[in-house]
C-alpha cells in the first residue's frame, strides 16, 4: 500500500476511532468482538459494523467468524493510527513518497520542521497471513504481539537515539509514535554505493562514531556499509533498533562484528587494511559514560 498519504486522507474521525478500538481491543483479544468495539470507540453496533466493512474493503480490517464476529487490525491500520497521532501533534504536516521497504520496516519520506523521513517497523509480523506464527515465537509477549514487538522496536531504537545525539553522527531524531519513528532526512547516498575521494578519512571519521557511541554506552549491533550514509563531506550511522548497551553480555562481540564488517568493506573496496584488533582497542579506549 504505497500511497498511504491518499489513504489517510480518505478515513474520517469516526474511521480512526473506530481502528483505535481495535488496536485497543486486541491487547485482550485474538479477534476483537463488535460489541467492545462499538464501546471502545463510543458508537451504536450498527455504525460500527458498517465503518468496519467500509475498512475491511480497504484491507486494513481482518474479519474471523468464530462463535462470533471478531476483528483486528493490520500493519497498513497501525501505520495509519501511527501517522495521524504524529500528525495531531504538529510533528508532521505533510507525507511524502514510499522511499524504501525492508523486512522489517516501511519509510516514507515526510515534511515537518523540515524534510523527514518516517520509518514504520514491521519487527513481529511480516505480514498479517503470519500473525499466528509470529506468537508462536514470541509467546511471552501479550496478545498483539506483533503490535507490541513493533513499538518495542521504534520505542528502543528512538531511546537509543536520544542518548546518541548529537555527540554521534546521526539523524536527529523527532518524534516515535506507536512503531512510527520520525526523524531528520539526511540527503546523501549509502557508503555502499558511494566511491569515496579520501576512502581513509571515511574510514576514520566512521570509527570515531563507533567509539563516541561506544562512550555514550552504545553497540550498534548491525553496522555495515548499508547502514552509513555518505552525506557531503559527513558520515550518518543510521539504523539503531539492534543497538545494545556497550554492558550487554554480548556488547563486545557485537561491537567485533561491526568493526569487522567495516574493515572488510574498506579492505576489499578500497585496498585499505587495518588490523582488526587495533581498531577494537582504539574504539574501547574511552571510557564509558
Amino acid at each position: 500500500m504505497e500511497n498511504l498519504a491518499e489513504l489517510y486522507l480518505g478515513l474520517g474521525k469516526e474511521d480512526l476511532s473506530v481502528l483505535s478500538a481495535v488496536e485497543a481491543g486486541m491487547r485482550d483479544h485474538e479477534w476483537v468482538p463488535l460489541p467492545e468495539i462499538a464501546r471502545s470507540c463510543g458508537l451504536a453496533e450498527r455504525k460500527s459494523e458498517f465503518r468496519l466493512r467500509s475498512l475491511s474493503q480497504k484491507k486494513l480490517i481482518f474479519l474471523e467468524n468464530l462463535h462470533y464476529q471478531g476483528y483486528q487490525i493490520g500493519f497498513h491500520a497501525y501505520d495509519l493510527l501511527a501517522l495521524a497521532d504524529l500528525v495531531e501533534k504538529g510533528f508532521v504536516t505533510g507525507l511524502g513518497n514510499r522511499v524504501g521497504v525492508g523486512k522489517e520496516s516501511v519509510v516514507y519520506e515526510a515534511v515537518g520542521d523540515g524534510p523527514l523521513i518516517i520509518k514504520f517497523h514491521r519487527q513481529g509480523q511480516t505480514s498479517f497471513k503470519h500473525v499466528r506464527r509470529a506468537r508462536d515465537h514470541l509467546r511471552d509477549l501479550p496478545r498483539g504481539s506483533w503490535l507490541y514487538a513493533a513499538n518495542l522496536a521504534a520505542r528502543h531504537e528512538f531511546r537509543v537515539m536520544e542518548r546518541l545525539y548529537p555527540a554521534v553522527s546521526i539523524p536527529r531524531p523527532v518524534a516515535c509514535s506507536r512503531h512510527a519513528l520520525a526523524m531528520e532526512q539526511i540527503s546523501g547516498m549509502l557508503l555502499q554505493k558511494v566511491e569515496l575521494a579520501d576512502p581513509g578519512e571515511g574510514l576514520e571519521m566512521i570509527l570515531e562514531n563507533v567509539q563516541k557511541a561506544f562512550m555514550l554506552g552504545i553497540v550498534h549491533a548491525d553496522l555495515s556499509e548499508f547502514n552509513v550514509m555518505v552525506a557531503g563531506d559527513e558520515i550518518k550511522i543510521i539504523d539503531w533498533p539492534q543497538a545494545v548497551a556497550a554492558s550487554h553480555p554480548n556488547a563486545l562481540e557485537l561491537l567485533k562484528r561491526d568493526l569487522h564488517n567495516i574493515l572488510g568493506f574498506f579492505a576489499r573496496r578500497h585496498g585499505i587494511e587495518r588490523d582488526l584488533e587495533e581498531a577494537l582497542a582504539m574504539v574501547m579506549s574511552a571510557e564509558v559514560t
